[in-house]
């Protein structure tokens, strides 16, 4: 924006990683990125309830513009998570909010893409991390048709062979021609077929699901047999 300012937030935490986790929550430095975050929880065997989809991102980036991942269908995007803000304001006032102390600041905040105030501290609702973890990757030529399966598989509660983490995409058959490279997930026989597909349709699309569903050694043998 022009006369606008750029903050480079990787210099807040001054080569440290402000990363602090707890049982049920983790604090992190807004300069933080996704990926560190992860490895911090995981120590601990848990996890953030909401992700982006691309762990590369800071923690104070994607939440000033809401942080929307293959999970959002069932916690909601990733400011649905937060517990807890540290903010600087345009005023240059550091400030601590939540939902129950200076909640208009932090309900703006959040999503508010900066204009708001700079999140430097974000308190992230924690869960317990999947052991393993079943993912597939379905394919189709059909736009209707694969709308109508991802809005059934996020209607369905994880109680009844419910999926944790849905998402779609679309491929364009130009790319798809691109080879392995551009779809690592199949083989180059598999390609081919999907550029024939896409080249039959009108759209000249690919579309696919991605879904994977979260299991330990007690739960395995009803994952296998829901996606066998």
């Amino acid at each position: 924006a022009p006369g606008g300012v750029v903050v480079d937030m990787c210099m807040l935490g001054r080569g440290h990683h402000r990363i602090n986790v707890s049982a049920d929550y983790v604090d992190a430095g807004g300069e933080q990125l996704w990926v560190d975050v992860l490895r911090a929880t995981l120590k601990h065997g848990l996890a953030p309830r909401a992700w982006t989809d691309y762990l590369q991102l800071t923690v104070g980036g994607t939440l000033s513009n809401a942080g929307i991942g293959g999970q959002a269908f069932r916690h909601g995007p990733q400011i649905a998570n937060v517990h807890e803000l540290d903010v600087v304001t345009g005023t240059g006032e550091m400030v601590t909010c939540s939902r129950d102390k200076r909640k208009d600041l932090f309900f703006a905040a959040l999503g508010g893409l900066g204009q708001f105030g700079i999140i430097t501290r974000p308190r992230i609702a924690l869960e317990s991390a999947p052991k393993q973890v079943r993912w597939v990757r379905l394919a189709y030529s059909d736009v209707v048709a694969f709308i109508r399966d991802q809005e059934l598989l996020i209607s369905k509660q994880a109680s009844e062979a419910g999926f944790d983490y849905v998402e779609g995409q679309v491929q364009l058959n130009r790319t798809l021609t691109e080879g392995p490279k551009s779809t690592p997930f199949f083989s180059e026989a598999d390609i081919n077929r999907l550029a024939g597909l896409a080249s039959e349709t009108g759209s000249g699309a690919i579309y696919f699901i991605e879904a994977a569903m979260y299991y330990d050694e007690t739960t395995a043998p009803s994952v296998n047999q829901k996606l066998g």
